[in-house]
C-alpha cells in the first residue's frame, strides 16, 4: 500500500499543505489527513477506531484527574483493549480449536463466523495500551484530544509501525517551528531505500520464497526457499519501516527505528535487540518487566521468557505455527541464558577463543542459521513446517 503512486501523491499533497498552514492548525490537519487516508481504504473501521480512541482518551483524562482509582481504571481499559484485539484477531482461531470439543456436546455442526479484522488493529491496540499505562505512571504530560488523535491515527505508521511512543511524538509535533530542508534531505533517501528493498529485493525474492509452500521438492530447494524467505521478510518489513520513517521525517517527526542489521547479530538475544525493535521494546516495557523481568530466580526468568515469546508469536498471527515460532525463539533465549550462566565462565577460564573475532563470526553464523530455520514456522502452517524440516534434515 505504501509503494503505490496514489499513496505517494497523497503524501506529497499532505506534506505540502501541512507546512503551508499555520503551525497551530497542524495537529488538527494531521488528524484530518490521517483519518481521511484510513477512511478511503477502510471506511467501515474508521468510525469504530475513532470511538475506541475517544474511550481511551476519556479514560486517560479520568486517570489524570484522579476521579476514579488509577489502578482499577488502567486494568479495566487494558482488559477492554486486549479483549477487542482478541475478538477480532483470535476468536476464529479459538473457535476453530474448540469446534471438535463443542460439536459432540451440542450434537450439531458448528460454522465459524467470518470476522473482518480491522487493518492495523494490533498496532492501534498496542499504542493505546502504552498510552493508558504511561498515563497511570504519570509519564505523559497534559495534552488535548487533537494531539492524542494525531498520535493514534498518524498515517505513515498506521498499518505496519513502528510502534511509536506518545511522548516523543507529541513533543516533536508541539515544538515544530517550521519546515526545514533537512526534513527532505533525510526523508527522501529513506523512502527511496524502502522502495528499493520492497520492490527490487523483497518482491524478487518472493518468487523463490513461495517454494516453501510446495510439496515434494529436494532438500537443496527447500534450503534455497528458506533463505529466500528469510531475506524477503527482512527486506519487505524493513522496507516498509524505511518508508514510514522517511515519510514521517517529511512531517518533521522522527519516529523510532525498527531494524539494526538483525542478521549480523552475534546471538539470539542480540537479534531481538535489532529486529522489530519497537515491538521488542514494547513487550519489554509492558509485559516482560511487569511480569518480573530478569529480577527473579532462574525459573521465573524462564517462565517470563516463555510467556513473552509465546505472546510475541501470537501477536504476529492467529495460528499454532506462530505460537511455536515464538516458543522456538524462547528456547533459544533460555539456552543462551543457561550457556552464559554455567558454561561460558568455564570456557573463558580455559581459552581466549570465546572473545576472539572467529568466535564472534561463528556466533553470527549460528544465530543466522537458528533464525533462518525458525522462519519456516512463520511462513508455513505446522504440517508443512514439519514436512519441510524432515526434508531439510
Amino acid at each position: 500500500m505504501l509503494n503505490t503512486w496514489t499513496f505517494m501523491a497523497y503524501v506529497l499533497v499532505s506534506v505540502f499543505l501541512f507546512w503551508v498552514i499555520p503551525a497551530r492548525f497542524r495537529p488538527a490537519f494531521l488528524v484530518l489527513i490521517s483519518a481521511g487516508y484510513f477512511y478511503c481504504y477502510y471506511p467501515k473501521e474508521v468510525l469504530f477506531l475513532l470511538v475506541l480512541s475517544m474511550v481511551v482518551y476519556l479514560a486517560g483524562v479520568i486517570q489524570d484527574r484522579e476521579v476514579l482509582p488509577r489502578t482499577s481504571l488502567t486494568i479495566g481499559t487494558v482488559i477492554l483493549l486486549v479483549g477487542i484485539l482478541a475478538y477480532f484477531k483470535y476468536s476464529g482461531f479459538i473457535l476453530e480449536n474448540l469446534k471438535p470439543l463443542l460439536e459432540p456436546l451440542l450434537q450439531t455442526r458448528l460454522s465459524i463466523p467470518k470476522i473482518f479484522i480491522p487493518i492495523g488493529i494490533s498496532y492501534f491496540t498496542f499504542k493505546m495500551i502504552h498510552y493508558i499505562v504511561d498515563i497511570s505512571r504519570k509519564q505523559i504530560e497534559r495534552h488535548n484530544l487533537i494531539m492524542f488523535l494525531s498520535y493514534i491515527f498518524f498515517y505513515p505508521i498506521l498499518v505496519s509501525g513502528p510502534i511509536e511512543r506518545f511522548q516523543p511524538f507529541s513533543k516533536q509535533l508541539r515544538e515544530s517551528a517550521g519546515f526545514q530542508r533537512g526534513y527532505v534531505m533525510e526523508g527522501l533517501p529513506r523512502i527511496g531505500s524502502g522502495l528499493f528493498k520492497k520492490i527490487v529485493l523483497a518482491d524478487t525474492l518472493g518468487a523463490t520464497a513461495v517454494l516453501l509452500q510446495q510439496p515434494d521438492l529436494l532438500a537443496w530447494q527447500y534450503w534455497l526457499a528458506s533463505l529466500a524467505f528469510t531475506l524477503q521478510l527482512y527486506f519487505d518489513f524493513s522496507g516498509y519501516s524505511d518508508m514510514a520513517i522517511g515519510i514521517s521525517r517529511l512531517f518533521g517527526i522522527r519516529v523510532m527505528e525498527n531494524f539494526n542489521w538483525p542478521y549480523l547479530a552475534a546471538n539470539i538475544s542480540d537479534f531481538w535487540k535489532r529486529w522489530h525493535m519497537s515491538l521488542t521494546g514494547w513487550f519489554r516495557d509492558y509485559l516482560f518487566i511487569p511480569l518480573g523481568g530478569s529480577r527473579g530466580n532462574l525459573s521465573m526468568i524462564i517462565r517470563n521468557t516463555l510467556i513473552v515469546m509465546a505472546v510475541t508469536g501470537l501477536w504476529h498471527g492467529a495460528g499454532w505455527h506462530f505460537i511455536f515460532w515464538g516458543l522456538y525463539h524462547a528456547g533459544g533465549l533460555i539456552i543462551l541464558r543457561l550457556y552464559r550462566k554455567y558454561l561460558l565462565p568455564v570456557l573463558a577460564q580455559k581459552t581466549d577463543f570465546m572473545s576472539s573475532a572467529p568466535a564472534q563470526a561463528l556466533g553470527v553464523l549460528l544465530t543466522f542459521a537458528f533464525v533462518n530455520i525458525g522462519w519456516i514456522f512463520f511462513a508455513c502452517d505446522m504440517e508443512q513446517s514439519i514436512y519441510v524440516l524432515k526434508h531439510l534434515f
